[in-house]
């Protein structure tokens, strides 16, 4: 089966869930034959890092750096003329020009949350210019990354006329236990990885961590950028200025990170799936979540819970599982065990099984 993807996340993401999935899902179409597809190459250049840091797959997809985003943007938005003939195209995000070319391949379309339609005031500069509602209602098949995601659309967009299938994300082989410590943290620390602000919650993560002043522990953001001027603030404000710290680090060395931890603490009131939890388990860390959207369907029984944007429910759980290292160990050991149901090929399986199935 001949599919093609087109370049929009990549020419906008260096790294993210979104850009991950569909570099993964190519990952799989490239290295599995049994999964019968034969994914045609862009031919683009981009910025996403996933792609650009792995040469086989940058041959495979024939992808080179672009310098920035505005260079990707503008060659994607200035690319006419004919597209190969392919039996289906599997859009990577919702901008207008994505919608043209491929006149007779099936389309399928990914929903990875509907974050901006139900919180309109997250919404980045890109957001006001997608699509999104009409890559879907005209699509041929639509994915939804998690159940949640799934009923979120529905009740947004109404019942459509086309299926609609869930496929969960997978979790890279090499987040996994035992990878060496980052130089330069911590002994002994607490992680939060990704986005800090709106819905993302880190705010409530700060206030918990300061009530837990009696405790040997340091507080590690990875990601996200460097703090603002009002995160130090509220750092400082909160006294904990000398325990907490912000790091960036490359996707090769964020097994380390997780895996070192003494705890994982994902707060995010709002997910469409949950990426940095699945590989904060597969690590063998010990993982808290905001019992909150999908995040209960990647956790299961495998991860605790404290009430969304509570401080307190959240620093009762952190003090608990800090008191009691029997329950951290059976907690991580159980996370472990939940990460490794969910694989890159599990997902690239079902992926392609939508595809054959708009075939039909």
């Amino acid at each position: 089966m001949r599919v093609a993807f087109d370049e929009q996340i990549f020419a906008i993401q260096q790294y993210g869930g979104i850009s991950r999935l569909f570099a993964e899902l190519a990952k799989q179409f490239m290295s599995e034959s049994q999964l019968d597809i034969n994914l045609e190459a862009i031919h683009a250049p981009v910025v996403n890092r996933y792609l650009l840091d792995n040469p086989q797959l940058s041959e495979y997809l024939n992808v080179w750096p672009a310098g920035n985003v505005v260079k990707s943007l503008a060659r994607y938005f200035t690319r006419i003329g004919a597209r190969p003939n392919v039996d289906v195209v599997h859009n990577t995000f919702y901008l207008p020009h994505g919608l043209a070319g491929y006149p007779r391949a099936r389309r399928v379309v990914t929903v990875h949350d509907m974050i901006p339609e139900l919180m309109p005031k997250t919404r980045r500069r890109l957001d006001f210019i997608t699509l999104k509602k009409r890559y879907v209602t005209t699509a041929d098949h639509v994915i939804c990354v998690s159940e949640y995601t799934r009923d979120d659309m529905v009740r947004t967009y109404g019942e459509l006329t086309v299926p609609v299938s869930v496929v969960y994300h997978g979790v890279d082989s090499h987040f996994r236990p035992g990878a060496e410590a980052i130089e330069g943290f911590p002994d002994r620390y607490i992680i939060f990885v990704g986005n800090r602000g709106q819905y993302k919650d880190a705010r409530v993560l700060l206030e918990a961590f300061a009530m837990l002043k009696d405790q040997d522990l340091s507080l590690v953001f990875v990601g996200g950028g460097a703090f603002t001027v009002d995160e130090t603030r509220r750092i400082r404000d909160l006294g904990i200025e000398d325990r907490t710290l912000q790091r960036g680090l490359p996707d090769s060395q964020m097994p380390g990170a997780y895996g070192n931890a003494i705890l994982c603490v994902f707060p995010s009131r709002f997910e469409g799936f949950g990426l940095p939890a699945l590989e904060a388990m597969a690590c063998q860390t010990a993982t808290i979540l905001a019992e909150a959207t999908s995040l209960p369907e990647v956790g299961g029984e495998a991860a605790r819970y404290f009430t969304p944007g509570d401080a307190v429910s959240l620093t009762g759980v952190l003090r608990e599982l800090m008191i009691d290292e029997s329950q951290r160990k059976t907690l991580a050991q159980a996370g472990l065990t939940r990460a490794q149901g969910f694989t890159w090929r599990s997902s690239a399986d079902a992926t392609a099984s939508v595809y054959r199935a708009t075939l039909q």
